[in-house]
């Protein structure tokens, strides 16, 4: 039977092995594809962003949200945005026993010009009131009380070296100013209406706005961070300029469409190196490829060089193509980017190049779409691959039925061969049987010669 059925099953198994490996390839080369059109896709939703940097961020710290208008701006800090403090008198333990009641506290400013001083509330906003009673009525229960409200103002019990003391934080900005009243003398310490006073809180540190310029105009802001000075930017000020001011600069951010364009190359070099593993011939090994000649191959490569060389759509006049932007091909497949020649492109005309971009993107992404999509040539092939395996396995199927059926004819002829020699076996037993019973010839003689 291995004489018979041998060479067949060998024929098969080998291209069976073959179109596994060649679905294998093809599996990597979907993936190096579908790699490039991920890279594509970025390019694709490449929108013009502008970055913004300033010479001394420890002065003035600076971001963009990328909708920035490109310039350059001098900005100097005369005042730092501060938060009013407050303190009470001095307590000798942060357990001491404190009057019970109702604190009211108000966000807003004061007119200190009058005396006393008159508060104006910030419009919009509410008071906010904490109780103190038996349960919290100590220095330190106050100050849980009023963190748990979680209202703005922060309290801590700090220790001065010779006793302790309520300090409470506001927020920042001349307009964040606090009015504490209390429904109860016994919590008159706890109480600021403007003043300072030696049987109520003192003020530590006033509230104060940041006072800066930008290119000479001024500006005020109740923090420290400005979000509407310049649009698209968000100023962090964090010391005094002291008369020399800081240059922020916005400008174009080149680093992503570098990062974007230098991504679609990897991606493309990782294709092009698969294609030369599985699509070469080694001439030092003397080994071909497992899709050498293969034309869904050659296909794939055509696309991708001519969609590298096209002509791009609306492109500035300089930069029609991406080898005006820096890429060129190398004489083993892969692509290679000179970034000195695509960042001065990018500067030169940012808005154009970053276009063609895009425009490059969804051309050659419409090309990637028609190699991998459901109705695209790596699926083709690897669908006649998948048809090929399966028509092999009917042919193993095939040649698995007629091995049993060879082997069940050839033992029904063992049997009736093991019949006949069973038989034979007894028919000369029973004649040696027979034979064995006859009287020998030389008895019958000695028997005729006594008788004479």
């Amino acid at each position: 039977m291995q004489a018979d059925f041998g060479p067949q099953q060998t024929q098969l198994t080998n291209q069976q092995n073959g179109l596994n490996a060649q679905l294998s390839a093809f599996g990597t080369i979907n993936s190096d594809v579908s790699s490039i059109g991920s890279a594509l896709s970025t390019l694709s939703s490449l929108t013009p962003s502008y970055n913004a940097s300033s010479t001394n961020p420890a002065l003035v710290g600076v971001s963009s949200d990328g909708t920035a208008t490109p310039g350059s701006y001098n900005v100097s800090v005369t005042a730092l945005a501060q938060a009013q403090s407050l303190a009470s008198t001095t307590y000798s333990s942060p357990t001491s026993t404190i009057g019970t009641g109702t604190l009211t506290f108000q966000f807003g400013s004061y007119n200190s010009s009058t005396t006393p001083p008159t508060f104006t509330a910030n419009s919009g906003t509410n008071p906010t009131s904490i109780t103190i009673d038996s349960s919290n009525n100590t220095l330190q229960g106050l100050a849980t009380a009023i963190n748990q409200a979680n209202f703005g103002v922060s309290a801590t019990v700090v220790n001065n070296g010779s006793g302790y003391q309520l300090a409470l934080t506001s927020a920042t900005g001349s307009s964040n100013e606090l009015n504490i009243t209390s429904s109860s003398s016994s919590l008159n310490a706890f109480t600021y209406t403007g003043s300072n006073s030696t049987t109520a809180l003192s003020q530590t540190v006033a509230a104060q706005d940041a006072q800066f310029s930008i290119n000479g105009i001024a500006a005020t802001s109740q923090t420290n961070t400005v979000t509407n000075a310049v649009s698209g930017v968000s100023l962090t000020l964090a010391g005094l300029t002291n008369g020399a001011p800081v240059a922020v600069t916005v400008g174009p951010n080149t680093s992503a469409a570098t990062q974007a364009v230098q991504s679609f190359v990897n991606a493309y070099n990782g294709f092009a190196q698969d294609v030369s593993k599985y699509a070469s011939y080694d001439s030092k090994t003397k080994t071909a490829g497992i899709l050498l000649g293969d034309p869904t191959v050659r296909n794939l490569v055509n696309l991708f060089q001519n969609g590298v060389v096209q002509n791009i759509s609306g492109a500035p006049a300089n930069y029609q193509n991406l080898m005006a932007l820096g890429i060129t091909a190398n004489a083993n497949g892969t692509l290679s980017l000179n970034t000195s020649t695509l960042n001065s492109a990018l500067t030169s005309n940012y808005t154009g190049v970053v276009s063609a971009l895009q425009t490059i993107g969804n051309q050659l992404g419409t090309t990637v779409n028609s190699m991998t999509g459901a109705n695209g040539i790596i699926t083709a092939r690897t669908n006649t691959i998948n048809q090929q395996l399966t028509n092999i396995q009917t042919q193993f199927n095939q040649l698995s039925t007629q091995m049993q059926q060879e082997q069940a004819s050839l033992m029904q002829e063992y049997t009736a061969m093991d019949t006949i020699v069973a038989n034979l076996k007894n028919t000369s037993s029973y004649l040696s049987a027979q034979l064995g019973s006859l009287p020998s010839a030389s008895s019958s003689s000695s028997s005729s010669s006594s008788g004479g």
